[in-house]
């Protein structure tokens, strides 16, 4: 089963991602990790937005790492030839 990383949104030329969707993520990576598949919902509150670096920091990983993990996620999908 493949966990793919949240999408961020643009905000003012920023990336941004909503704390729940981040908590989700993780979530889903323990699930995994322990042999379960169930999500469970560890963040409960109002809606946080997390800007890039600060996710970098989070998950401890570069900046640059963080963008190939979204890496065209606000790009238009191009038509394949066939």
């Amino acid at each position: 089963m493949k966990i793919e990383f949240p999408k961020p949104f643009r905000y003012n030329g920023r990336l941004y991602w909503r704390r729940s969707e981040l908590e989700l993520y993780k979530s889903a990576l323990i699930a995994s990790a322990m042999g379960g598949n169930q999500n469970v919902d560890l963040f409960s509150g109002p809606e946080i937005f997390v800007n890039a670096e600060q996710v970098a920091k989070e998950f401890a990983i570069t900046r640059r790492t963080l963008g190939r993990r979204i890496a065209g996620f606000d790009k238009p999908s191009l038509p394949r030839a066939a």
